[in-house]
């Protein structure tokens, strides 16, 4: 690994931490300020609306103000799926099925058209709010079907004479109990398992579609979702704003003072490594080059946002870097980044091509890296600078 190379990490490492740290403070500003403000009081606000109204169709649940997961609808259906298919069923396709009636299971109750939530959101809700406006596409063995796809013939039993709702063939229902309460790691367990990604690909999709539906209805897309939208994409676009402008602070703080405190275009990490920088006939580089090259190193350093996207207020989520940089604009954070990372590329493959091993930017300076342990006064006007890197 090159000392370059090295250098380039050290100086991008700190100018993350240092970018953090920065951007702690600003963002506390940015946050205090009206225009943040009022996005946020926005947001909060549809949220509320939503919350209260997706708990209305089942499709969403909330404990203590906190969406559950789908994993958790997901698994609280499926138990009650089992019971339905034993209730059905009994153990007719599958003798050795049985369960106790105050087994865990049972907890959830036995699936019907009331507490199904896919099956309350199609045959209760929408019927009884036609004003949304939402077409089903087919009743609800038909949206079974679709979701479950090849799976859901051997999976469901589609026999509406016993049943108004899809129910789980006996055998299937077995194998998934005996997955979740029995033993996941026998063979039975383990063909379990293969039904247990089955059922929650395909009760997922439900949810999915289901909650994509009431998303584009109206009045909500046009009255709330939008604005939710507008909101969202306001906050967002304050906070990477800061960012960057932290970014650029960072830079100016950890390498244009170093280059001219420790002179010869040294940052902290060509000076832990003995590296300078000097023009290619063997002179000192001119007192405006580190400050042009810092503000180059502000541009080619944006990318370490995915670093501090791992942080405070991001917490590792990314999501707030597709929204547009700017109101009414198609340009995302993300393609920014993807840009400056395409052109970082280039500028430092030329470097490998090059016989002292120049990127693009020493060409443009007409300069070179190199080790200043072999560099003196002297050898400068010898133009013998030493090894180059």
């Amino acid at each position: 690994m090159s000392k370059r190379f090295v250098s380039c990490v050290v100086d991008l490492i700190l100018v993350a931490i240092v970018a953090e740290l920065i951007f702690a403070g600003l963002l506390q500003l940015t946050v205090n300020s009206t225009f943040y403000n009022d996005a946020a009081a926005k947001l909060e606000e549809e949220i509320s609306y939503y919350e209260k109204w997706t708990e209305e169709t089942h499709i969403v649940e909330y404990v203590d103000g906190r969406r559950v997961t789908t994993d958790v609808i997901v698994l609280k259906n499926l138990y009650r799926a089992i019971c339905l298919s034993y209730e059905v069923f009994g153990n007719n396709q599958q003798p050795d099925f049985e369960f106790f009636p105050g087994h865990d299971v049972t907890v959830n109750g036995t699936h019907s058209l009331e507490n199904d939530n896919i099956a309350y959101f199609y045959t209760r809700y929408l019927k009884e709010n036609t004003g949304l406006g939402i077409e089903p596409k087919g009743d609800l063995f038909e949206i079974y079907r679709r979701s479950f796809g090849d799976d859901a013939s051997f999976m469901f039993s589609f026999n509406r004479e016993i049943s108004d709702m899809p129910v789980l063939n006996t055998q299937v229902a077995y194998y998934l109990f005996h997955y979740l309460f029995i033993d996941e790691t026998d063979s039975i367990g383990q063909t379990g398992a293969t039904y247990y990604t089955s059922y929650y690909n395909g009760y997922s999709n439900m949810l999915e579609e289901a909650e994509e539906s009431i998303l584009k209805s109206e009045p909500y897309y046009s009255t709330h979702y939008r604005d939710y939208m507008e909101a969202y994409s306001a906050e967002a676009r304050y906070t990477n704003i800061t960012l960057l402008i932290s970014i650029f602070i960072a830079c100016f703080i950890v390498l244009l003072i170093p280059r001219y405190l420790f002179k010869d275009g040294k940052t902290v990490g060509y000076k832990l490594l003995g590296l300078g920088v000097i023009k290619a006939e063997g002179d000192k580089i001119n007192a405006y080059v580190p400050l042009i090259k810092t503000v180059c190193a502000c541009v080619g350093f944006i990318p370490i946002v995915f670093i501090l996207y791992l942080f405070a207020p991001f917490n590792g989520s990314y999501e707030a870097m597709f929204v547009p940089i700017t109101v009414d604009s198609g340009i995302s954070l993300a393609l920014i980044i993807l840009i400056i990372l395409g052109v970082d590329a280039v500028v430092s493959i030329i470097g490998l091509f090059t016989e002292k091993k120049q990127n693009l930017l020493n060409l443009l300076f007409n300069e070179i890296v190199v080790d200043v342990s072999l560099v003196d006064e002297g050898e400068r006007e010898q133009r013998n600078y030493g090894r180059d890197y």
